[in-house]
């Protein structure tokens, strides 16, 4: 079995600073609230994957960074993808294709519209999960599959089934609560 945690950054600032490249764009201070929050949801579910890939944004480096130190005494492998950033969800599903053979579960820390539109490539066909997801993947939102895979490259559109699906608007302050948001909650 084969499981694949998709992680979009947190909130960010500046989309309209001209003086700011996209990749430079940091955390705003909702994202820098959410990010830990979020990591500690994935420390009270168990969730520990063995690789993570990670966008080298600004943005999306701040968010793991801060995740992890919620989630983790000893944070998992981490390796900063360049092809993450603006990736499509097609460059998505092929990184994860060629994801090593040591790692059962990889999680992916990227961007929209890419992430959302993998996600909704993962899960399965009339599934009210793969509907929500359509609706939207808010920033800081964590959907987590499992497949009945061998290995990466097994990896098929469809086949996802969703273990978890959590933002931080389903999480109470404790951060405990949902795993499938209501339909069309979340936060931009």
């Amino acid at each position: 079995m084969k499981t694949v945690t998709l992680f979009r950054h947190a909130k960010s600032g500046d989309k309209d600073n001209p003086n700011i490249d996209d990749f430079d764009r940091p955390l705003n201070d909702r994202g820098l609230k959410a990010a830990p929050k979020m990591g500690a949801a994935l420390r009270d579910r168990g969730v520990r994957p063995d690789l993570i890939l990670c966008s080298p944004s600004v943005r999306t480096r701040q968010t793991l960074k801060l995740a992890a130190a919620a989630a983790w005494d000893n944070p998992p492998e981490e390796r900063f993808e360049k092809k993450i950033y603006e990736a499509s969800e097609r460059t998505l599903l092929k990184l994860l294709r060629e994801s090593p053979g040591h790692a059962d579960h990889v999680m992916l820390v990227g961007h929209n519209p890419g992430l959302q539109d993998l996600a909704v490539t993962l899960a399965q066909p009339g599934s009210a999960e793969r509907h929500a997801l359509k609706e939207k993947l808010p920033t800081a939102a964590i959907v987590s599959f499992n497949f009945d895979a061998d290995a990466w490259s097994d990896l098929e559109p469809g086949t996802g089934r969703v273990r978890l699906f959590i933002t931080p608007n389903t999480l109470p302050s404790s951060g405990l609560g949902n795993t499938v948001p209501p339909h069309g909650q979340g936060q931009e």
